[in-house]
């Protein structure tokens, strides 16, 4: 690298941090990724220096291919070494600095908060909320997928994921294998990620991208674990594809049942398929008839669900028969209500619908099993 090169970076990094610091209170504020990022003193927590400047701390990993120490700095310092905690550190006797991950080494001594660690040696790289947050992205309205943030993914970082039952849509790439309390599945689709996230009263933002071999779907409670990363798409819980009324998905599941109406046989091979699909049209139909029929027609539905569950948990041959009849049996009674609530169009080939809708019955495990 030429000297003058040198010097127009080094007046780029300046003039950056001067134009930064106007939108950040206080002196040596440099405003990046939504946020206002500050030299804490050595020694000193995120949180105390984000006090100091009248913000609370707002964790944001930056990452090795772009760390914020430089821009803070207003220089590179003379030695780069390797990511070692979740946040930047800058050590002035020697002049280095260690970029940040979202996973910190055990030798840190990081074992809470991120705000709350701090490093007798380091200088730390604070991220502060931002008095005056940037201006949603231009796509930011635009319908699902056009609203989808690409190269975008956001960081459980030890605080900002959500943890439910999933096992409706899915059985693998579970949170310790557990999918009844996790963050994270396989997903086919980004666009299952996004119908789910809309479903669940906590998310309310959706990452999906590649970890351990499979497309993975991340649910958050915020957008504040934001980082940069290629092959990752983002975006908060409105952006999603349209919703599909819950008298349409059951009477679509029921439709596909019928040939499993008498038992086990050639045209109803699978029973654990036919019984996720039963299943998912009962629950479906609660949902769609919450609030619209009588109490004596809801305990009809909560009766065959409860059964359903029952028979789901112990198979046998000989009563599928008994649970199928008694389902068609509310089904029948309500078909006419159920196709007076609309049919929406739907095109079979969305990998993002769940199963039934795209002509097929559930899998085994959920209705978004790809066979």
């Amino acid at each position: 690298m030429t000297s003058q090169t040198l010097v127009l970076r080094f007046a780029f990094l300046m003039a950056s941090a001067s134009l930064a610091s106007a939108a950040c209170p206080g002196q040596g504020g440099v405003a990046a990724h939504d946020r206002c990022w500050y030299l804490g003193e050595a020694g000193a927590s995120c949180g105390e220096t984000c006090q100091a400047h009248g913000l609370t701390y707002s964790h944001f990993v930056a990452g090795e291919a772009a760390p914020m120490l430089p821009k803070l700095l207003g220089r590179e310092p003379a030695t780069r070494q390797f990511a070692w905690g979740r946040i930047e550190c800058y050590v002035p006797s020697a002049d280095r600095y260690h970029p940040s991950k979202p996973v910190q080494q055990s030798n840190t001594g990081d074992k809470g908060e991120p705000q709350d660690w701090k490093e007798g040696v380091c200088q730390l790289g604070c991220a502060c909320s931002n008095p005056t947050p940037a201006a949603p992205p231009a796509n930011a309205n635009a319908p699902y997928p056009g609203c989808v943030q690409e190269g975008e993914v956001m960081r459980h970082a030890g605080a900002h994921a959500i943890f439910v039952d999933m096992t409706s849509a899915g059985s693998t790439g579970c949170w310790q294998n557990d999918c009844t309390n996790t963050d994270k599945f396989n997903a086919v689709d980004m666009g299952v990620c996004a119908r789910l996230c809309a479903q669940v009263d906590d998310c309310t933002h959706w990452s999906y991208g590649d970890q351990d071999g499979a497309k993975k779907c991340f649910f958050r409670k915020s957008d504040a674990g934001k980082e940069a990363a290629e092959g990752w798409a983002s975006a908060p819980k409105a952006c999603a594809p349209t919703n599909l009324p819950d008298a349409f998905l059951a009477a679509k599941a029921a439709e596909l049942l019928l040939p499993c109406d008498a038992g086990k046989s050639d045209a109803c091979p699978d029973m654990a398929r036919a019984v996720t699909t039963w299943k998912f049209a009962i629950k479906h139909l609660k949902k769609a008839a919450e609030g619209k029929l009588d109490a004596n027609t809801m305990g009809f539905v909560q009766q065959v669900q409860g059964d359903t569950d029952a028979f789901a948990a112990q198979m046998s041959e000989e009563n599928f028969p008994v649970v199928a009849a008694n389902n068609r049996q509310i089904f029948q009674a309500l078909g006419a209500w159920l196709g007076s609530q609309g049919s929406p169009q739907v095109d079979a080939a969305d990998a993002s619908l769940p199963s039934p809708v795209r002509g097929k019955l559930c899998g085994p495990s959920h209705c978004y099993e790809e066979l």
